[in-house]
């Protein structure tokens, strides 16, 4: 795999297409952001593991840009996106297709769309930040995980997974996707939540209040009872440990938090809304989720009014 897209280059997508790039391998990225058509851009990467500088080809569309080996999904996951058109210029037969995005069943979507290629989840669990059009901030943390949709793929898992260790990226593979989809989910769901909610919360003001903690640990054991209905074991003792490590964690604006502020379509659906939706099935009661996901909800809509 030499040649690399990144379709929905945020932060997330840049950080790691740069350090990609900067590796060796041909990486063009796409975003809807693009101020031209196509352009050659010096970003500045500040990041905790040493600042650095990478060329980096932007596209707006990805009918302009070159098929792939490896198409990395970083779009935010909306049920506006259509993965058909975005995706399949960039797709040959034996491309391969990695969701470097947040929440659950998006996967088995891209399945659906196209058969033919092996599809494959990455869970970045990682703090960053885009600060200006050339300039990103990796805050924290920033390791990968990865796993096959289809266990079948897991050897062509481990290859991608030699392609993020070549660019010196900390990466780990797994058998179980749905298990890191959950692991993921433990995490995203009531930080991601809260920080919207609680007045535009940073990690650091969520972990250290008594209310919201008590609250994030109990979305946190809600999702637990979830996973664990559905078949994926994550042990109790996880929920101290993710706990304690974000109060490690430097100071974070949340990706729902940013989308918020700026008046974007927050990632509702996918990140608690499918949750919620698979909750209701398996009958397991989420009465915090389902009350979060509802003022999310609204919140989403009437921000998006006022900004409009």
């Amino acid at each position: 795999m030499k040649n690399i897209s990144v379709v929905g280059a945020g932060a997330v997508g840049i950080f790691y297409g740069a350090k990609l790039e900067k590796a060796g391998f041909k990486t063009e990225m796409q975003t809807r952001s693009a101020r031209r058509k196509s352009e050659i851009l010096q970003m500045q990467i500040r990041s905790l593991w040493g600042n650095f500088k990478s060329k980096v080809k932007l596209f707006r569309s990805t009918t302009d840009m070159t098929p792939a080996d490896l198409v990395i999904v970083s779009v935010k996951s909306l049920p506006i996106i259509g993965y058909k058109e975005l995706l399949a210029p960039l797709l040959r037969k034996n491309s391969s297709i990695l969701l470097l995005q947040n929440g659950i069943n998006e996967e088995e979507k891209l399945h659906k769309i196209f058969p033919d290629n092996p599809v494959f989840g990455g869970l970045a669990f990682t703090c960053i930040n885009k600060v200006s059009y050339t300039k990103i901030e990796h805050l924290d943390y920033g390791f990968i995980k990865i796993g096959p949709l289809k266990r079948k793929d897991f050897k062509l898992a481990k290859t991608i997974a030699e392609i993020f260790s070549k660019a010196e990226i900390p990466v780990e593979t797994s058998a179980d996707l749905r298990y890191l989809r959950w692991l993921k989910l433990l995490w995203n769901i009531p930080f991601n939540s809260l920080s919207v909610i609680c007045n535009r919360a940073t990690t650091d003001k969520i972990i250290r209040n008594k209310n919201t903690y008590e609250l994030a640990e109990e979305l946190m054991n809600e999702v637990l009872l979830i996973a664990k209905k559905e078949g994926s074991r994550i042990p109790a003792s996880e929920i101290k440990a993710m706990l304690e490590r974000t109060k490690k964690m430097k100071p974070y604006k949340t990706s729902m938090l940013l989308d918020f502020e700026k008046g974007n379509r927050m990632e509702v659906d996918a990140i608690f809304g499918e949750p919620l939706r698979i909750a209701k099935k398996l009958k397991v009661k989420t009465p915090v989720l389902e009350t979060v996901t509802g003022i999310l909800r609204f919140m989403d809509e009437n921000r998006r009014k006022q900004m409009n």
